[in-house]
């Protein structure tokens, strides 16, 4: 036996001994070694593709549509990637349902696709259930496809409990109940002008529901607050009141 053989058969000996029980605890010491690296080249590689479809993501929201289906297709497919690379993340099955809602309101997805949004974000709400995002996109896509039924306000009921005051909860639960105004008992009506409340201490809420109710022309419902009500009259000397409120 060579001399280098030998001293590092010596240097091998003295930290891990020579019997087979210390051979198999170092294989398992290097699987695990491999095991954590190769989760966070994964980990890391997910997350670059995730920021990537997030980047786009923003921009459509803040244009309020998709340059061409080409954008959209890459957007789509990195998300994809992010979520295959690490499939138990609840933030990446939630943005692959949301992008892929983009396509379908932009065209370049059938609206048959609306069945597999709705999967990924129950998946969304499996991995992550106290995210109060998922449980409203839940109750929007729901009453989009099924209507004011028990399912939409199970979510809703979900999104409050998960996130009362969070932005998106408060203007996706108006939304709702805007839609479906005349289907409304007198509690729900009244949960409507409570989530109201929440969004005139936001001018992003605020604005982006009045601007809705325009859109399905119940503006009267919102601005007949604003105009009668002693404690929203600081709004009468706002943008939002001037332009969605005054004839």
């Amino acid at each position: 036996m060579s001399i280098s053989s030998t001293s590092s058969h010596s240097i091998f000996g003295s930290l891990f001994g020579t019997k087979p029980a210390n051979y198999i605890a170092l294989g398992m010491l290097l699987l695990l070694t491999l095991y954590c690296l190769s989760s966070s080249f994964s980990r890391g590689a997910s997350n670059a593709w995730y920021f990537n479809a997030e980047f786009s993501l923003n921009d459509w929201a803040t244009k309020n549509t998709i340059k061409d289906e080409a954008e959209y297709t890459s957007t789509l497919t990195s998300i994809k990637k992010a979520q295959s690379l690490d499939p138990t993340h609840p933030h990446y099955a939630h943005m692959v349902g949301r992008i892929t809602h983009w396509g379908v309101d932009m065209g370049f997805e059938d609206t048959t696709a609306l069945v597999d949004i709705n999967q990924w974000y129950v998946l969304a709400t499996e991995l992550r259930p106290l995210w109060p995002e998922p449980w409203i996109d839940l109750a929007q896509l729901n009453n989009a496809l099924h209507g004011y039924n028990d399912q939409t306000k199970y979510y809703i009921d979900q999104a409050i409990a998960t996130g009362p005051y969070v932005d998106i909860v408060t203007v996706g639960i108006i939304q709702v109940l805007l839609i479906n105004w005349q289907l409304l008992s007198g509690q729900e009506r009244l949960l409507l002008f409570k989530k109201f409340d929440i969004a005139t201490k936001q001018y992003k809420s605020l604005h982006q529901v009045l601007q809705f109710a325009k859109d399905i022309s119940r503006e009267k419902l919102l601005c007949s607050q604003l105009k009668f009500n002693p404690q929203y009259s600081k709004h009468k000397d706002s943008y939002s009141y001037r332009r969605y409120c005054l004839k």
